[in-house]
């Protein structure tokens, strides 16, 4: 079995996607997959027979996909769970009290609504998506801390199966419900210890 120190301290200027402390290969990873899924999503919309952005809008879905998508990723990262689920420290403001509360950060996550109503999604499917969201959250929060990874992966899973078969957010969209949940749920909600390199 591999050791790592576990370690709850950090210092640094606030760092919105990969939390405040992140190493440089954790911010590697997290704004370059940020960046790799947002091409991704931009290409195949782009060969859809009828995508759904155009114009302006493209900019806007690129703003999903690097924030849904990548926050997916960056949700992981050893130090946005340090940031996460540490203290709020002297000197960090407003922003940062918000991210340290995921029942509140979560309520603000309004994009399944937005992102239905820009691209000509299901906004009933989106606004029901939104309450999923906030429950998925709770419930996450409310099992013991031993159970809250499994629980969270459990509530992600139905939400994959149920965005693609029961409440489809909208074509183009398929992967936007997964990728939100992954973020919030699994990521943001569920506390794990953070590893530091040896």
């Amino acid at each position: 079995m591999q050791t790592v120190p576990i370690d709850w301290s950090y210092v640094g200027g606030a760092d919105p996607l990969c939390g405040t402390g992140a190493m440089r290969a954790e911010r590697l990873l997290a704004y370059g997959m940020a960046t790799l899924f947002t091409v991704i999503i931009l290409v195949a919309d782009f060969y859809r027979a009828a995508p759904i952005a155009e114009g302006w809008s493209i900019a806007l879905l690129a703003f999903f996909s690097f924030d849904i998508a990548g926050g997916a990723v960056a949700n992981m990262l050893n130090s946005c769970k340090r940031f996460y689920h540490s203290s709020l420290k002297a000197g960090e403001g407003s922003g940062a009290r918000l991210a340290k509360n995921p029942t509140l950060f979560t309520a603000i996550h309004v994009h399944p609504i937005v992102a239905a109503y820009l691209f000509h999604g299901s906004i009933l499917n989106a606004a029901v998506w939104y309450v999923l969201l906030q429950a998925g959250v709770f419930v996450t929060l409310a099992l013991p801390l031993y159970l809250r990874r499994a629980g969270a992966t459990a509530i992600t899973v139905l939400a994959l199966l149920g965005s693609q078969s029961f409440l489809p957010l909208g074509a183009g969209l398929e992967w936007f419900i997964p990728c939100l949940f992954m973020k919030m749920v699994l990521g943001h909600a569920v506390q794990e210890e953070p590893y530091r390199p040896d």
